[in-house]
């Protein structure tokens, strides 16, 4: 995505310029953007390093996973102030019986409440019971339920092609949209229009293939 977004910028520059350049695009840089956020809580004061003692690393009882009755488990992501009342109004707490938000010494005592509340009913449950809220609550799906999810349905998040279930393509233009145009090409389908435009003869490609070296 950071080469595309490159590549795009630099096609931007060149048809405004008439002048091109190299677009250089690694994986390191990638990932230390993708930190961007976590350097500025270090630098806040607000990054521990501890395992599971931040915002975002599963400390917060507010932005992390619970078990339910059935054995499911519930996605929580309320991290702004309305979402995490939401969450209090859905579990049906007040504000006092869990204490400030950002308080992070009372962050055990919340989780302990919270996964009280999040053990009383089935995954299914929760998931109706917080449809249509702003509590940021979402029930976690395995990867065969995920296409089968009402929202994915409606959007067509997942096509099927010859029995094989797969995302659709993201993301989608108005003008031009994309589609997937057939199943996935079995290996070696290929091979020998490959082989042939490496400059391979039609004979040296079934030596090859003779040899096991290709199927």
């Amino acid at each position: 995505m950071l080469l595309a977004l490159g590549v795009l910028a630099a096609v931007i520059h060149a048809r405004a310029s008439g002048e091109g350049q190299v677009v250089d695009a690694a994986m390191v840089e990638g990932s230390a953007l993708l930190m961007a956020s976590h350097h500025g809580y270090l630098a806040d004061g607000w990054w521990r390093a501890e395992r599971e003692s931040n915002l975002l690393d599963g400390a917060a009882p507010f932005y992390t996973t619970y078990r339910t009755a059935d054995g499911g488990h519930v996605a929580v992501g309320a991290l702004e102030p309305q979402f995490f009342t939401a969450l209090l109004a859905g579990l049906d707490l007040q504000p006092e019986e869990v204490g400030p938000q950002n308080h992070r010494d009372g962050w055990p005592e919340m989780r302990r409440i919270f996964a009280g509340r999040f053990a009383q009913r089935s995954r299914d449950e929760w998931a109706a019971h917080f449809e249509g809220t702003d509590a940021c609550v979402a029930p976690v799906l395995s990867i065969a339920e995920a296409p089968r999810h009402p929202h994915n349905r409606q959007r067509g998040t997942f096509v099927e092609i010859d029995g094989v279930t797969q995302p659709g393509p993201a993301p989608r233009f108005s003008v031009t949209p994309g589609r997937v145009a057939r199943p996935p090409t079995a290996p070696g389908t290929d091979t020998d229009e490959v082989a042939a435009a490496a400059g391979f003869s039609r004979e040296q490609i079934g030596k090859l293939r003779e040899s096991g070296a290709i199927a």
